[in-house]
Protein backbone atom coordinates (compact mmCIF):
# COMPACT_ATOMS: atom_id res chain seq x y z
CA UNK A 1 0.00 0.00 0.00
CA UNK A 2 2.90 2.36 0.69
CA UNK A 3 4.20 2.06 -2.87
CA UNK A 4 0.69 2.67 -4.17
CA UNK A 5 0.34 5.77 -2.00
CA UNK A 6 3.59 7.24 -3.27
CA UNK A 7 2.70 6.48 -6.89
CA UNK A 8 -0.75 8.03 -6.55
CA UNK A 9 0.64 11.14 -4.89
CA UNK A 10 3.17 11.65 -7.67
CA UNK A 11 0.75 10.97 -10.50
CA UNK A 12 -2.00 13.11 -9.03
CA UNK A 13 0.43 16.01 -8.89
CA UNK A 14 0.40 15.91 -12.67
CA UNK A 15 -3.36 16.46 -12.80
CA UNK A 16 -3.50 19.21 -10.18
CA UNK A 17 -5.91 21.99 -10.93
CA UNK A 18 -5.24 25.65 -10.50
CA UNK A 19 -8.78 26.10 -9.18
CA UNK A 20 -9.20 23.16 -6.82
CA UNK A 21 -8.58 23.98 -3.17
CA UNK A 22 -7.43 21.58 -0.48
CA UNK A 23 -10.84 21.82 1.16
CA UNK A 24 -12.64 21.12 -2.12
CA UNK A 25 -10.41 18.16 -2.94
CA UNK A 26 -10.78 16.78 0.58
CA UNK A 27 -14.56 17.02 0.31
CA UNK A 28 -14.45 15.24 -3.05
CA UNK A 29 -12.14 12.48 -1.77
CA UNK A 30 -14.11 11.96 1.42
CA UNK A 31 -17.46 11.90 -0.36
CA UNK A 32 -16.41 9.48 -3.10
CA UNK A 33 -14.67 7.23 -0.55
CA UNK A 34 -17.79 7.14 1.60
CA UNK A 35 -19.98 6.45 -1.44
CA UNK A 36 -17.68 3.74 -2.82
CA UNK A 37 -17.39 1.95 0.53
CA UNK A 38 -21.10 2.19 1.40
CA UNK A 39 -23.43 -0.78 1.09
CA UNK A 40 -25.17 0.82 -1.90
CA UNK A 41 -21.85 1.74 -3.52
CA UNK A 42 -20.49 -1.77 -3.14
CA UNK A 43 -23.70 -3.27 -4.53
CA UNK A 44 -23.40 -0.95 -7.53
CA UNK A 45 -19.79 -2.04 -8.05
CA UNK A 46 -20.74 -5.73 -7.85
CA UNK A 47 -23.59 -5.20 -10.33
CA UNK A 48 -21.22 -3.34 -12.67
CA UNK A 49 -18.57 -6.05 -12.43
CA UNK A 50 -21.02 -8.90 -12.97
CA UNK A 51 -22.68 -7.12 -15.90
CA UNK A 52 -19.22 -6.51 -17.36
CA UNK A 53 -18.47 -10.23 -17.34
CA UNK A 54 -15.87 -10.38 -14.59
CA UNK A 55 -16.72 -14.02 -13.89
CA UNK A 56 -16.61 -15.27 -17.49
CA UNK A 57 -13.01 -16.57 -17.32
CA UNK A 58 -13.06 -17.58 -13.66
CA UNK A 59 -12.59 -21.28 -12.93
CA UNK A 60 -15.81 -23.01 -11.87
CA UNK A 61 -14.39 -23.98 -8.47
CA UNK A 62 -14.19 -20.29 -7.51
CA UNK A 63 -17.97 -19.99 -7.84
CA UNK A 64 -17.36 -16.41 -8.91
CA UNK A 65 -20.93 -15.23 -9.37
CA UNK A 66 -22.10 -16.48 -6.00
CA UNK A 67 -18.92 -15.48 -4.10
CA UNK A 68 -18.26 -12.10 -5.72
CA UNK A 69 -20.71 -10.06 -3.61
CA UNK A 70 -19.18 -11.05 -0.26
CA UNK A 71 -15.63 -11.16 -1.66
CA UNK A 72 -15.93 -7.71 -3.22
CA UNK A 73 -17.47 -6.29 -0.04
CA UNK A 74 -14.24 -7.07 1.80
CA UNK A 75 -12.05 -5.80 -1.04
CA UNK A 76 -14.06 -2.59 -1.54
CA UNK A 77 -14.02 -1.82 2.18
CA UNK A 78 -10.24 -1.95 2.02
CA UNK A 79 -9.77 -0.45 -1.44
CA UNK A 80 -12.08 2.53 -0.94
CA UNK A 81 -11.56 3.21 2.77
CA UNK A 82 -12.00 6.94 3.48
CA UNK A 83 -8.91 6.82 5.70
CA UNK A 84 -6.38 5.01 3.51
CA UNK A 85 -8.11 3.87 0.32
CA UNK A 86 -7.88 4.79 -3.34
CA UNK A 87 -9.68 8.14 -3.07
CA UNK A 88 -8.64 9.00 0.51
CA UNK A 89 -7.91 12.74 0.70
CA UNK A 90 -4.51 12.19 2.29
CA UNK A 91 -3.40 10.60 -0.99
CA UNK A 92 -5.76 11.98 -3.62
CA UNK A 93 -5.24 15.57 -2.47
CA UNK A 94 -1.65 15.55 -1.34
CA UNK A 95 -0.48 17.83 -4.14
CA UNK A 96 -3.34 20.32 -3.79
CA UNK A 97 -3.11 20.48 0.00
CA UNK A 98 0.68 20.88 -0.10
CA UNK A 99 0.17 23.95 -2.30
CA UNK A 100 -2.19 25.33 0.37
CA UNK A 101 -4.71 26.58 -2.16
CA UNK A 102 -7.87 27.91 -0.56
CA UNK A 103 -10.95 29.23 -2.28
CA UNK A 104 -14.44 29.77 -0.97
CA UNK A 105 -16.22 28.77 -4.19
CA UNK A 106 -17.64 25.39 -5.01
CA UNK A 107 -15.21 23.45 -7.22
CA UNK A 108 -15.90 23.49 -10.93
CA UNK A 109 -17.28 20.28 -12.40
CA UNK A 110 -14.22 20.10 -14.63
CA UNK A 111 -11.87 20.18 -11.62
CA UNK A 112 -13.92 17.54 -9.80
CA UNK A 113 -14.19 15.20 -12.80
CA UNK A 114 -10.52 15.63 -13.71
CA UNK A 115 -9.43 14.76 -10.17
CA UNK A 116 -11.67 11.68 -9.84
CA UNK A 117 -11.30 10.34 -13.33
CA UNK A 118 -7.56 11.03 -13.32
CA UNK A 119 -7.18 8.96 -10.19
CA UNK A 120 -9.45 6.21 -11.47
CA UNK A 121 -7.55 5.89 -14.74
CA UNK A 122 -4.47 4.77 -12.79
CA UNK A 123 -6.35 1.67 -11.69
CA UNK A 124 -5.36 0.14 -15.06
CA UNK A 125 -1.66 0.29 -14.22
CA UNK A 126 -0.37 -3.29 -13.96
CA UNK A 127 2.23 -2.43 -11.32
CA UNK A 128 -0.43 -0.86 -9.11
CA UNK A 129 -2.59 -3.95 -9.52
CA UNK A 130 0.30 -6.25 -8.55
CA UNK A 131 1.03 -4.09 -5.51
CA UNK A 132 -2.63 -4.04 -4.49
CA UNK A 133 -2.80 -7.82 -4.58
CA UNK A 134 0.35 -8.04 -2.46
CA UNK A 135 -1.04 -5.49 0.00
CA UNK A 136 -4.39 -7.28 0.24
CA UNK A 137 -2.63 -10.56 0.93
CA UNK A 138 -0.27 -8.97 3.46
CA UNK A 139 -3.19 -7.28 5.24
CA UNK A 140 -5.00 -10.60 5.69
CA UNK A 141 -7.96 -10.15 3.37
CA UNK A 142 -7.93 -13.85 2.50
CA UNK A 143 -7.74 -14.88 6.14
CA UNK A 144 -10.84 -12.76 6.72
CA UNK A 145 -12.77 -13.97 3.67
CA UNK A 146 -11.72 -17.61 3.53
CA UNK A 147 -9.67 -18.69 6.55
CA UNK A 148 -9.92 -22.35 5.56
CA UNK A 149 -8.76 -21.83 1.98
CA UNK A 150 -6.37 -18.89 1.74
CA UNK A 151 -4.76 -20.30 -1.42
CA UNK A 152 -8.01 -20.28 -3.40
CA UNK A 153 -8.73 -16.76 -2.15
CA UNK A 154 -5.28 -15.62 -3.32
CA UNK A 155 -6.01 -17.09 -6.75
CA UNK A 156 -9.32 -15.25 -6.79
CA UNK A 157 -7.58 -11.97 -5.92
CA UNK A 158 -5.16 -12.48 -8.80
CA UNK A 159 -8.13 -12.84 -11.15
CA UNK A 160 -10.53 -10.28 -9.70
CA UNK A 161 -8.27 -7.31 -8.91
CA UNK A 162 -6.83 -6.76 -12.41
CA UNK A 163 -10.16 -7.45 -14.12
CA UNK A 164 -12.13 -5.16 -11.76
CA UNK A 165 -9.64 -2.30 -11.79
CA UNK A 166 -9.35 -2.42 -15.58
CA UNK A 167 -13.15 -2.30 -15.83
CA UNK A 168 -13.34 0.69 -13.48
CA UNK A 169 -10.54 2.50 -15.35
CA UNK A 170 -12.24 1.90 -18.70
CA UNK A 171 -15.70 2.98 -17.52
CA UNK A 172 -17.38 5.86 -19.32
CA UNK A 173 -16.49 9.22 -17.72
CA UNK A 174 -20.20 9.96 -17.28
CA UNK A 175 -20.22 8.34 -13.82
CA UNK A 176 -17.67 10.93 -12.63
CA UNK A 177 -19.66 13.78 -14.20
CA UNK A 178 -22.82 12.53 -12.47
CA UNK A 179 -21.02 12.09 -9.14
CA UNK A 180 -19.60 15.61 -9.24
CA UNK A 181 -22.87 17.21 -10.27
CA UNK A 182 -25.10 15.32 -7.83
CA UNK A 183 -22.85 14.70 -4.83
CA UNK A 184 -20.55 17.69 -4.91
CA UNK A 185 -22.93 20.32 -6.32
CA UNK A 186 -20.13 21.56 -8.53
CA UNK A 187 -20.44 24.59 -10.71
CA UNK A 188 -21.04 24.14 -14.42
CA UNK A 189 -18.19 23.12 -16.71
Amino acid sequence: LTMLKIFLAITLATIASAELSCEDCTAIGTTISNEASSQAGIKGQVDFLLAGGICIDAPAELECESNLPSFWTIIAGWLFSPEYGWYAPMFMCQDVCAARKTFTNTPSCDDCVTRIYGSTSYMADEQIQIQLIADLLRDGVCEEFSPDDVETCATALELVIPAALNMFAAADIQWAVDFCSVNMGCMEF
